[in-house]
């Protein structure tokens, strides 16, 4: 696979520093980092005229040169509609709920002035800093109960759709105490009912507009400057009612759009397996997308289900994995007999099991954050396990 990539956040940088954290990554062969410039407060990791910063270091900067000794390409990764800084700023932007009102932390698709925030933001940070891609997540309508100002309203009227016969059908689905018909706005639209179709199609329509115009944005200013996104999986799926109507995020639009996707695939939070990962991969290659597969490396993933996802992706069109994230997940490398355990986490580890066909060997070992040991083993290692206590942690293991 042509990318080995992790989702990082900025703390990560903070905690242990640069060349500690990208020396790592190098060793365990990671091609991209996907590193989080605003997250889901608002607040950068970077310097900025327009986004309030996170301290006093220039994070991003730091991963840079770090990154860029190794030649691991830097993506800067926003968390688009979610931005509590700029709701609390500007409350008439929050995300409405059907019943409850504006949402404190996400930002409307309608709202005009955060998308020309969004796009100003994005402009900024190509001109000052060398990066090699702008990364996209939360760019979606996150739940069907989300989305209803007066805006959104505006939105849905426009393709056709009824906002009251809508709310009555939501109410069914969710509100009353007897009698829900749960996949009620599903099931309408999937046999074509008019309404329900609008208000898929409305939805789509506000994903793609704020996508749009970030593209604009990035290869504006630089052509070359590679333009990704996280999607949830369920866009993957045959039947994308799920993810048109709850997410606006429909894969078929994604294929204009980004230049590659990382569906979020997480096989441990959906109670899934290999199966479904290739299905999910199958499908990506079927609309025409080039696809990096984002795989759980962080609680309840482990060491051995991290490998069976690995493994379950070979022979498939994807063009390579990404883990979230960097700092929940230890590093394993094996040469041999030699195994080298990196503690990336942010608590000790207090055991690791290695393993080769009914081999097994049992190590009690004390390794504090940020840590590194070497070890010798009866046998040269193809799966580990790795424990802080009774509790099992991520691992990814490399075979030098």
């Amino acid at each position: 696979m042509a990318v080995l990539g992790v989702w990082m956040w900025s703390r990560s940088i903070r905690l242990r520093g640069a060349e500690d954290v990208m020396s790592h990554c190098a060793a365990a062969g990671v091609t991209d980092v996907y590193f989080l410039v605003k997250g889901l407060l608002g607040k950068g990791a970077y310097r900025s005229r327009l986004v309030p910063m996170d301290g006093e270091r220039d994070l991003l900067a730091e991963a840079l040169e770090a990154a860029g000794k190794r030649n691991i390409r830097v993506h800067a990764w926003f968390t688009t509609c979610c931005d509590e800084q700029y709701v609390a700023a500007h409350p008439e932007s929050g995300r409405w709920h059907i019943l409850k009102g504006p949402d404190n932390q996400m930002v409307s698709l309608a709202d005009e002035g955060y998308q020309a925030y969004m796009e100003n933001a994005v402009r900024e940070i190509c001109r000052s800093y060398p990066l090699d891609g702008i990364h996209l997540d939360y760019i979606r309508c996150n739940h069907i109960t989300s989305g209803w100002s007066e805006a959104d309203l505006h939105a849905y009227r426009e393709e056709g759709a009824d906002p009251d016969r809508l709310r009555e059908m939501l109410d069914r689905m969710y509100y009353r105490e007897e009698g829900r018909e749960e996949q009620a706005l599903f099931d309408a639209c999937r046999v074509g009912e008019p309404n329900a179709v609008a208000f898929a199609r409305a939805r789509r329509k506000q994903v793609v507009g704020f996508a749009s115009r970030l593209r604009e944005v990035v290869k504006s200013e630089n052509s070359r400057l590679i333009l990704t996104a996280a999607l949830m999986p369920e866009g993957a799926y045959e039947d994308t009612v799920f993810a048109d109507l709850h997410y606006g995020q429909n894969y078929t639009d994604a294929v204009g759009l980004y230049d590659y996707i990382l569906p979020m695939a997480y096989t441990k939070s959906y109670d899934k397996d290999g199966t479904w990962l290739r299905m999910l991969a199958e499908n990506c290659d079927r609309r025409g997308l080039k696809t990096v597969m984002g795989l759980q490396a962080f609680p309840e993933a482990t060491g051995v289900s991290l490998r069976e996802d690995i493994s379950a992706l070979t022979g498939t069109s994807a063009h390579g994995i990404c883990l979230f994230r960097e700092g929940s997940c230890c590093m394993g490398y094996v040469t041999g007999r030699e195994l080298t355990v990196y503690n990336a986490t942010e608590g000790e580890i207090t055991g690791i099991c290695a393993y080769r066909g009914e081999e097994t060997a049992e190590i009690q070992v004390v390794l504090e954050p940020g840590a590194e040991k070497r070890l010798l083993l009866p046998f040269a290692a193809d799966t580990l396990r790795v424990f802080r206590g009774e509790t099992e942690l991520s691992v990814f293991t490399v075979q030098k």
